[in-house]
């Protein structure tokens, strides 16, 4: 009885010991899990910072914003090489194209600008009132580009604005607004060099300073459109510096332009 006895009890220890050992290899702890995903190590692309507001203007006569000029020179000049016909009827008047020393730029472009605008039929010539040449040696005038520093010197700078200017028959255009422009005539910059050289041309050809005359109207070409082309904001500018004209506090605007004759 006693052998039956321990004989079973032995049976139940191992049945119990093997019982034991499954549950523990299919335990959840014994399980295969799943590798979280790596996380990632790249930055996060930076936000572009927004771009700057353009530049408002404190008036018309700013130097606008725009690319680097030639600010000095030598203050002597050279002619670009170059002649043309006779462009329009009437009294000639001949012209060579100069350049001051020290100023770098595409001589020939600047050259080729010049004879453009003042052949072309919306300039000096019409209305059979003259007719202009190109030419390399004496001329009726010389038209210079010409460096900032020099432009100031020669057509003065008590009116803190660059401008270009006429001294006898030498025209002298600002490097500085040719390069730039004029705040009226953003961003037409081609559009103020006609201007630029109609203007001074103009002074050559014995025209004086005026004002805008016809609210909303293209400008005169004689307007000092480099100021403003308000009449008010050009009386506001050259107070106490007489321009050689009478200009009207009336509140009229014109609209910016560069011909003779639009």
């Amino acid at each position: 009885m006693k052998v039956h006895l321990v004989l079973g009890a032995v049976a139940l220890t191992a049945l119990l010991l093997t019982t034991s050992q499954l549950a523990g290899e299919t335990s959840p702890a014994a399980a295969p899990t799943t590798a979280p995903p790596p996380s990632s190590s790249a930055a996060p692309s930076p936000i572009p910072p927004p771009p700057s507001p353009p530049r408002v203007y404190a008036s018309s006569s700013d130097l606008p914003d725009g690319p680097d000029f030639p600010a000095t020179g030598a203050a002597s000049f050279h002619v670009v090489p170059g002649s043309g016909p006779v462009v329009g009827t009437g009294p000639l008047r001949t012209y060579a194209v100069e350049v001051e020393d020290g100023v770098t730029v595409d001589e020939q472009a600047f050259a080729s600008f010049v004879d453009a605008t003042l052949a072309d039929p919306r300039g000096w010539t019409a209305k059979g009132e003259r007719s202009v040449q190109r030419v390399s040696g004496p001329a009726s005038v010389r038209i210079r580009l010409t460096s900032q520093q020099t432009a100031r010197a020669v057509c003065g700078y008590e009116i803190p604005v660059d401008v270009s200017c006429r001294n006898g028959n030498l025209v002298f255009l600002s490097a500085a607004r040719w390069f730039r422009g004029a705040v009226a005539f953003l961003p037409d910059l081609t559009s103020y060099r006609r201007y630029m050289v109609n203007h001074e041309v103009g002074h050559a050809f014995g025209q004086g300073h005026r004002p805008c005359e016809v609210e909303g109207g293209p400008a005169p070409v004689m307007m000092q459109q480099t100021f403003s082309v308000a009449n008010d904001e050009i009386v506001r500018i050259t107070q106490g510096v007489p321009q050689g004209a009478v200009i009207p506090q009336d509140g009229k605007v014109c609209t910016p332009n560069g011909w003779p004759y639009p």
